[in-house]
Order: C-alpha cells, then structure tokens, then sequence
C-alpha cells in the first residue's frame, strides 16, 4: 500500500514537470505594451546575444546585425509536440513577413538525446520545411540567457533588438502577430529609435567615374571605385578604440558599429557583423587565384574589403574593411 503510493506521487509529479515544459497553457505576456511603449514590469530590456551553435538554413546571425528588422525569436525542439502545433502559424509569419522586415529565428534547445544530434535537426528541419534559420542551443546558454522554462516560449524584438512581447505555449496567435505587425510599422516617428543615419539606407547612389574621382582622394579612389587595397597598420581605423559608427567614406551609409569592432591583429579594421546585413553585398571574388568573398556597399556599389570565417563569436566572422572606404563618427 505504502509502496503504490509512492508510485503514485512520483507519477503525478513526472506528469506535472513534463506539463510545465511543455507549456500547453496559453499564458501570453506583454513585456513592453506595443500600443503604449510603457513598462508593464520589466523595462524595453535589450535581447541577449546568441550564445553560439550550429547554424541552418543560414550563415550566423547577430541581433547587433538585425537592427533595422522585426526579429522573432523561437525556442524550439523538434520532439515538443507543442511546438509541432505552433509551427505552421510562425511558418505562415515568415511567410507573409519576411519581405517586410520580420526576421525569425528558431533556437533549438534540445530535450532528449537524439535532440541533441545535429544530423537529426537538419533532417526533422527540412522534414517540416522550415526555411527560416534555425540555431542549435544543446548547451542551454540562450535559454538561459532568456530566462526561458518551457518549449515552445516565443519573444518579438522591436527594430533596436529590445524585447516588446513574449509569449509562452500555444495560442496567442492574433496577439502575436498584431505585435508583429504593430513592430514594422514602426518607424522614425519613436525618438528613442536610433539615428536615421545609422538605420538601413538602400537607396541607390549613383555617379560617372569622372564624379567619383572628383568626389574622392586618388587614395580613396583606388580602394572604393577600383577594388585596391591599402597596406596593413597604415590605415587610420586599424588601432582606433574609440566609440561610434563606421560610414561608408563614398556615400555615408552606416556600416559598421565600434561595438562589433575587435583587434584581428591582421592590420586592418575588422568586425565580427555589419549594422544590417542590407547595407552590405557579399561576392565571390577571384581576383588574387584564390576564391574569397569581397563587401561592397549596397547603397553605392563601392568596394569596402573582404568577409573569412575566422572571426570572434557570435558570428564566427572576420569583415576585414579598408580604412580609406570608412568614415568614422563619434556620438553625438
């Protein structure tokens, strides 16, 4: 009798932990109101970074490189049946969304074992045809730094990478979206957005090659307009330790912010991401008899340096730039 107790107890608190992570209650929680822009307990909190992992369906991402974009952030498991539920309305969001600026991005904290396994994430990934880029987390470092407790737990970051809606389990679906919608349509109308010059700007600029050397040093000419190169540690950016953001020097788009900025001890400024990756182009580039990815700038098709994979977490990436095709600024 004591004994089928016992059982008995344990039973029910195995059922009440596996309900708990697998939050089937649909408890929706605002954490910034998208109507009011108040607190309602918790201030417009910045997103933790990716703490790492393998990446699919994408190279690595960096919410410092998502700003100007909506990002939905989605902790997952392909064994959460939950999850299964959820997933044809957030596939539908990127959908619909993404040409319009929502990002989503699915970090997948494993619970079981064969969670674990990166050759059965890709398959269960490309099984449900999820095309969004999909991070593994087998270390629980994001879930952590989110404070999360249960699959699946979704956050919405505005266009600065703060976290204005978060939602745990199922449901909430029209409230979600409505922060989503709510987030794009967001623009320069806040005042505690960032600069306009520092936000994506694609619209083309365009000059004869006559304008262009007459616009720029012989120097500069070279490296932006002609795909040059100038010699390591003679650049005025490669020691520079200072903080602000690094303009395109043709055209003044925003390219690169100090905090990205590390010492790759090459010579040359470098930054593990971008401001956005829309500001930027990435080509293959043969030029040297080796194939290596060059950056160009997107608003004016100036050449600004090359991107390797041998940079500093979160991105694992090394934008090697010149420093004649920058322009830097302090804050104001």
């Amino acid at each position: 009798m004591v004994l089928s107790l016992f059982v008995l107890v344990i039973a029910v608190f195995g059922i009440y932990g596996l309900a708990k992570r697998h939050a089937k209650v649909n408890r929706a929680s605002a954490i910034t109101s998208v109507e009011t822009g108040k607190s309602e307990g918790t201030t417009n909190s910045m997103a933790p970074e990716f703490a790492g992992g393998a990446w699919i369906n994408s190279a690595p991402l960096t919410l410092t490189g998502l700003h100007g974009r909506v990002v939905l952030i989605e902790f997952w498991t392909f064994g959460c049946y939950n999850c299964r539920n959820t997933l044809p309305t957030v596939k539908s969001w990127d959908a619909r969304y993404r040409d319009k600026g929502l990002t989503i991005i699915g970090v997948h904290t494993p619970e079981l074992d064969r969670e674990r396994n990166i050759d059965n994430v890709r398959r269960e990934v490309a099984s449900l045809e999820i095309h969004y880029p999909v991070v593994t987390d087998n270390d629980y470092a994001t879930w952590k730094a989110y404070e999360v407790e249960a699959w699946p737990t979704l956050f919405v970051l505005d266009k600065q990478g703060r976290v204005r809606w978060t939602h745990v389990g199922e449901g909430a679906y029209d409230e979600t979206e409505q922060a989503i919608r709510k987030l794009l349509a967001e623009d320069e109308k806040t005042g505690d957005k960032p600069k306009a010059k520092e936000a994506a700007m694609t619209n083309k600029v365009e000059k004869t090659d006559e304008q262009w050397r007459k616009d720029l040093t012989p120097d500069q000419y070279n490296v932006l307009r002609k795909a040059g190169t100038e010699r390591a540690f003679t650049g005025a950016y490669w020691d520079n330790h200072e903080q602000g953001v690094y303009y395109c020097a043709a055209c003044g788009l925003a390219l690169f912010k100090s905090d990205t900025k590390f010492d790759s001890g090459t010579g040359w400024p470098s930054f593990y991401a971008p401001i956005s990756k829309a500001n930027i182009i990435e080509e293959t580039d043969r030029s040297l008899g080796t194939v290596r990815t060059e950056v160009r700038c997107h608003r004016c098709g100036s050449h600004l340096g090359h991107v390797f994979d041998d940079g500093p977490q979160p991105t694992g990436l090394r934008y090697c730039m010149n420093s004649l095709a920058l322009r830097f600024e302090k804050p104001e």
